[in-house]
């Protein structure tokens, strides 16, 4: 009796996916490996291979924390912080450099970047401290500034890895879920002031020179064409050469040549639109707008207050993502690094990208 009715409780479940949550993320990740497979084909690691098997592996994570009842991770929330906080000090005494940062750790054949585990950790946590600690309750001043505390250690942590793009996508998502949550407009006028403010500050005395370069960069790519511009400028070429439709798979010539670095992790959407054009990265961007678009339903229909911010935290990531990797590849923001969620090459990002989707669809499945 006992095992029909937990049954029946699991079909209950399963009707109420969304399967076009995983589509959608399934045919992201196909685009994926074709495309790291063009990419790095002048290579002798076979780049495409792991991404295909960390896919898998991804579904398998996907359906996994979708039947965890994500109200769980609220009611363990405490223990869960302090994991982050363990997690993230680890890389200081078992991370590895690379690039001049020390974000991995070395795990036999794999690494893993803590920071990438952290983001989503803090999301669930700060979510319940906002639902519980404030409920109905509009933020005021003195409250943004509790509340600020909570991702303090987190957001310190990773930015001395240094891991300033992160970093920044951390805060931006603080200040996505403190809003939807509620906060009255004298204190969103005087963070817009103190965040002006901050800017030149953070500038001149906290950015590290690299950091500072990439600004520079940025800000004239020209002045070091063959230096610190070099990447922004091959990337902007591969784009621009790929015209309306493309040149064809396989047939991106910025990346066989070795004229654009990274071109399989950060600079891989410039790889896809040397080869898709135009018309191409229209479709990928539509697929990306309609994920996120698809969280932020999730969240708009759930009336639990935790599972609503804990959705909209997860669209902030991705969309936050999405924006500063075509940002950067297009040469309209600094390049910082940040790959392209789904897209770019990495099993830490692609595990834990479908982790945060089984935790909405969690949501979806578990609000009622």
């Amino acid at each position: 009796m006992g095992k029909s009715r937990d049954t029946a409780l699991i079909l209950k479940k399963i009707k109420k996916m969304n399967n076009f949550l995983l589509l959608n993320a399934v045919i992201i990740v196909v685009i994926s490996v074709l495309t790291i497979y063009s990419a790095t084909i002048h290579k002798t690691t076979l780049f495409y291979k792991r991404e295909a098997f960390w896919g898998i592996i991804g579904i398998f994570v996907y359906l996994f924390f979708s039947f965890v009842d994500y109200r769980k991770y609220a009611k363990y929330y405490k223990l869960i912080y302090i994991f982050n906080i363990l997690v993230l000090l680890s890389v200081y005494v078992l991370g590895v450099k690379r690039l001049g940062a020390q974000r991995w750790i070395d795990l036999g054949p794999i690494s893993i970047q803590p920071s990438e585990i952290g983001k989503i950790l803090v999301i669930l946590t700060f979510s319940e401290f906002l639902a519980s600690k404030y409920r109905d309750r509009f933020i005021g001043l003195k409250s943004v500034m509790i509340s600020f505390l909570h991702i303090l250690p987190v957001f310190i942590l990773i930015l001395r890895q240094p891991d300033l793009g992160t970093a920044l996508i951390l805060m931006m998502t603080y200040f996505v879920l403190i809003f939807i949550h509620g906060i009255d407009w004298k204190s969103i006028i005087i963070m817009v002031i103190t965040g002006i403010i901050s800017v030149p500050t953070a500038f001149f005395f906290f950015l590290k020179d690299y950091q500072k370069q990439r600004v520079l960069t940025f800000l004239n790519p020209e002045a070091d064409l063959l230096g610190s511009g070099w990447n922004v400028t091959q990337s902007m070429i591969a784009i621009g050469s790929g015209g309306l439709y493309g040149k064809g798979f396989l047939n991106s010539t910025q990346s066989k040549l070795r004229f654009l670095p990274e071109s399989h992790t950060d600079f891989i959407g410039s790889v896809f639109l040397e080869e898709r054009g135009f018309v191409g990265g229209i479709v990928l961007l539509g697929l990306y707008l309609i994920l996120i678009l698809q969280i932020v339903y999730i969240a708009d229909t759930t009336e639990d207050k935790y599972g609503k911010l804990v959705c909209y935290g997860i669209a902030s990531i991705f969309l936050f993502h999405l924006i500063i990797n075509v940002g950067m590849i297009m040469g309209i923001m600094p390049v910082t690094g940040k790959p392209l969620l789904l897209m770019s090459y990495g099993g830490t990002s692609l595990l834990i990208s479908f982790m945060m989707l089984g935790i909405v669809q969690s949501v979806k499945m578990y609000r009622d």
